[in-house]
């Protein structure tokens, strides 16, 4: 699960090497680029939103293999906030289905730093609630750039995701 397009994009590498040999990944953007204002949109301000989400020439994960990853797109358009775990939740499971196989694992994204970032967090939650129901393993992620110590590098970890 990736908080944007923006943030799957960045984190291309560390998630297709996450993605290894894996049969399929699915990934889940939970919203729109950037955090939208939280004002009522003007009825130009709508119209222009409805058809830039027409456009499908950006692809957000190019650096994934995109023959192998399927990009859902949960599309809120506000910043995330504790009320929205559950449509989160419900997203995910459905993307894990009735009854996982083996090979079936949970990407979330790391903790933001020492001063957690509130989407993030909520985005973490819903990913642990899930794994915990399903019994799955969760490994964290950061977007492509320097590498803190306390960090597993993606080659190191398991292939499956």
């Amino acid at each position: 699960m990736a908080l944007t397009a923006a943030e799957s994009a960045r984190a291309g590498g560390p998630l297709a090497a996450l993605s290894g040999e894996a049969g399929e990944t699915d990934l889940l953007v939970v919203r729109d680029d950037p955090a939208p204002t939280r004002r009522p949109l003007t009825p130009v301000e709508a119209r222009e939103l409805l058809a830039a989400e027409d456009d499908t020439e950006d692809v957000p994960v190019a650096a994934l293999p995109v023959e192998r990853v399927r990009v859902h797109r949960l599309g809120l358009r506000w910043a995330v906030q504790d009320g929205d775990e559950a449509d989160l939740v419900a997203a995910l499971s459905e993307l894990v289905g009735f009854d996982p196989d083996d090979d079936t694992w949970c990407v979330a994204p790391a903790a933001a730093g020492p001063v957690d970032d509130p989407e993030i967090e909520v985005v973490r939650r819903a990913v642990r609630r899930v794994a915990r129901v399903y019994g799955l393993p969760v490994l964290p992620y950061r977007p492509a750039g320097p590498v803190a110590e306390d960090v597993t590098e993606p080659e190191v970890l398991p292939s499956a995701v």
